[in-house]
């Protein structure tokens, strides 16, 4: 009697296996919810992190760009500035020269604020798969319009398209300048003013960069 009644007992505390199946079915389910969540969560992370970062490299670069036009000098009594689109795997991308005095100095015995030679100019990564925007910077070169520009440090990541467009004393605007031209509208002149736009990928959808603008007003008078 005594061991029938131990039986019972035991078998009474004991979990059948559809139990212990529907269990383990339910913890699964928890657990995916949980999975999910944390995944979404630390995905709107990462995405608020890349376009912190993206605005914040946008306006580093807007804003030296400002400043190195804003710096516009003349030379030999004329003015020097071109631009112009350049084919980077089947894309273009413009491309910016002109002669400024807002030389950066990296050197212990470079001045700042010197006259020199200042590009812009995508250029792809490697691999092919993203553009970064250079900046080169030469002191005391003159302009050289038939020499190509290299060199330089990035200033811009992940750029989708730069484009530009300038503006003369009538408000005219012209997708192009070349101040060594022998137009009579740009030889020898800048600029009133040039409206810069850049576009930086958007890794959600490419279709869709974000996009920044600022107009820069020149110093052009003699």
């Amino acid at each position: 009697m005594i061991r029938r009644l131990m039986e019972k007992n035991i078998r009474s505390k004991g979990f059948t296996l559809v139990e212990i199946m529907i269990a383990i079915l339910i913890l699964g389910l928890v657990l995916s919810t949980v999975y999910a969540a944390y995944s979404s969560t630390m995905k709107n992370v990462r995405d608020i992190e890349y376009q912190n970062n993206l605005y914040k490299m946008a306006r580093i670069t807007m804003d030296r760009m400002i400043k190195d036009l804003s710096s516009l000098q003349l030379s030999a009594g004329v003015f020097d500035l071109r631009a112009e689109k350049k084919t980077l795997s089947n894309r273009e991308f413009y491309s910016l020269s002109f002669w400024s005095a807002s030389h950066l100095a990296f050197g212990e015995n470079e001045g700042e604020e010197r006259p020199a030679a200042i590009s812009y100019y995508v250029e792809e990564d490697e691999g092919g798969e993203s553009f970064s925007l250079r900046r080169s910077d030469l002191a005391g070169a003159k302009p050289a319009k038939d020499k190509s520009v290299s060199g330089g440090f990035v200033v811009c990541q992940n750029v989708d398209s730069l484009s530009l467009r300038f503006y003369d004393a009538t408000g005219r605007e012209s997708e192009s300048w070349d101040s060594s031209s022998l137009s009579a509208d740009q030889k020898g002149k800048a600029p009133t003013a040039v409206k810069i736009e850049l576009a930086l990928v958007n890794i959600n959808d490419k279709e869709k960069p974000y996009k920044f603008m600022t107009k820069v007003f020149l110093p052009v008078k003699k």
